[in-house]
């Protein structure tokens, strides 16, 4: 699997922050034949980078902004609900010292020493192996979001738009054409195309007849006799598993 990292930098210093891209780089350079490179977007606050759409796999922050710093920016980032590591990057606050540790967090002394450096990496790259869950990405005009398969039954295509049904009875809208994502969704094999319209997660289909098919939230869908076969096979394999 690709472990390129997409990291965001804080840092109040504008020479430690072009350092620390340039270590950042660096490191980059040396994975980008193996686990993949990095890609770095850097943020002057906790406005901006807790309100990115990107979800980050690692965030390293040095801010000493009276009104936010490292550990509020920290704290901002958990309470939207993101688990990925975060690095303090000590100077003049020891965030070691703060009596709320959040999880799942590195501390490390400016200067940062590459073979540090270059340890704290591997260990991310690790954890995104060890706890990888595929998710597609879709969008709309206000905002990014991932979603996991298994928590989408079926998209339905409106032109520009795609309305995305999902078993907890919600419904999410974004900015697609089918046909793209029919590509996008390749790497994801209970999905099938059912229609120029219609896409279904087999594993939630509840039944199958000549002309159309039934999914577990009761709604029918028209299936063109050229996919049929491919749906069947497909709810033979993945569906059975659900029941």
């Amino acid at each position: 699997m690709d472990t390129s990292l997409h990291i965001a930098l804080c840092d109040s210093d504008p020479g430690d922050r072009r350092q620390m891209e340039r270590l950042l780089g660096r490191e980059s350079d040396k994975r980008i034949g193996t686990t993949g490179g990095f890609y770095i977007d850097t943020f002057g606050g906790v406005e901006a980078i807790v309100n990115s759409p990107i979800l980050y796999d690692a965030y390293f922050l040095d801010s000493t902004d009276p009104v936010c710093d490292s550990y509020g920016i920290a704290k901002a980032v958990r309470d939207k609900g993101i688990l990925s590591p975060i690095v303090y990057c000590i100077s003049t606050i020891d965030y070691r010292q703060s009596g709320d540790m959040l999880p799942n967090c590195v501390f490390m002394n400016k200067p940062i020493k590459v073979a540090e450096l270059s340890l704290v990496l591997d260990e991310i790259i690790t954890q995104k192996k060890e706890n990888y869950i595929p998710t597609i990405e879709l969008r709309n005009q206000y905002e990014t979001f991932y979603l996991e398969a298994k928590n989408i039954l079926y998209f339905v295509g409106n032109g520009y738009t795609v309305d995305v049904h999902m078993t907890d009875g919600s419904i999410r809208q974004a900015t697609a054409f089918m046909d793209s994502l029919w590509r996008d969704l390749y790497s994801f094999p209970t999905f099938q195309l059912v229609s120029p319209t219609v896409i279904v997660n087999t594993s939630y289909i509840a039944g199958i007849g000549l002309t159309s098919l039934t999914m577990r939230d009761s709604s029918r869908h028209s299936v063109k006799a050229k996919y049929r076969g491919l749906i069947k096979a497909k709810y033979d394999k993945y569906a059975k598993k659900q029941s």
